[in-house]
């Protein structure tokens, strides 16, 4: 134990035993002038377990959920909230916005991404260039982009070489259609030459130009330089993230 760290007294560990449940682990960081993964610690030492049904949602915690729901995993949300899934879930539903679990085939497009294993801005992509349905719904004073898998299904059909099918887990997006595991096989064999072979600073310079300069497609750009048009949206997303934080 360093110098500076301060030892947990009895009336501490009373107040955490109390309180864990009922506030934030945050909350009651502040009230101990603590930092919460300090409390964290202290929780596993005292072997606690989580009081869910005395604790009422707050209306900042429902801010906090719908203002990070579609963009992030509700695992990360739920170990913020410090809420269970399932708890999640379950107050998404209350609040007239869930999808995915709720016995509806609508998901965010954070849940299609990870379906797909694809990034999130792809699917935007999807809906700003490529025209992918999608419908708007707005819970209290957040609105939520909801794509219905079924009708998905049936633009992604028409739509095929925009995903390499064959790295898309089986029933990531259910129902999935026959056609789904056909194509599977057919990207496999497919799957171009140097998909995996790693970018080099010539290569980047000659995607920017053929992007940016010359304005072609990224599908076109993919046959050229004999990589998958997934692979050359992955690159031109990694080139944009790195041209903002360079």
């Amino acid at each position: 134990m360093s110098k500076n760290q301060r030892i947990w007294t009895d009336e501490e560990d009373l107040f955490v035993t109390v309180q864990y449940g009922r506030m934030t682990l945050q909350k009651i960081g502040e009230h101990l002038v603590k930092v919460a993964s300090s409390v964290v610690t202290r929780i596993k030492v005292l072997n606690l377990e989580w009081k869910e049904k005395v604790r009422r949602w707050t209306d900042e915690e429902d801010e906090y959920l719908l203002n990070y729901y579609g963009s992030a995993p509700l695992k990360h949300i739920s170990e913020s909230l410090q809420r269970t899934v399932k708890a999640l879930e379950s107050r998404l539903n209350r609040l007239g916005v869930y999808g995915a679990k709720a016995n509806t085939t609508n998901i965010t497009v954070y849940e299609l991404a990870e379906g797909l294993q694809v990034d999130v801005h792809t699917v935007y992509n999807w809906i700003k260039n490529n025209k992918m349905p999608y419908k708007k719904m707005i819970a209290k004073t957040r609105e939520f982009m909801l794509i219905d898998v079924l009708i998905f299904w049936g633009w992604v059909e028409q739509n095929r070489g925009l995903i390499n099918f064959y790295k898309v887990p089986n029933n990531a997006l259910v129902p999935e259609p026959d056609w789904v595991d056909k194509q599977r096989d057919i990207d496999y064999l497919t799957r171009p030459r140097n998909e995996n072979k790693n970018w080099n600073d010539e290569e980047d310079a000659r995607l920017r130009n053929m992007f940016y300069g010359e304005g072609r497609t990224q599908k076109e750009i993919g046959e050229l330089m004999r990589r998958s048009t997934r692979g050359i949206q992955k690159r031109l997303d990694r080139l944009r993230k790195t041209k903002v934080t360079g």
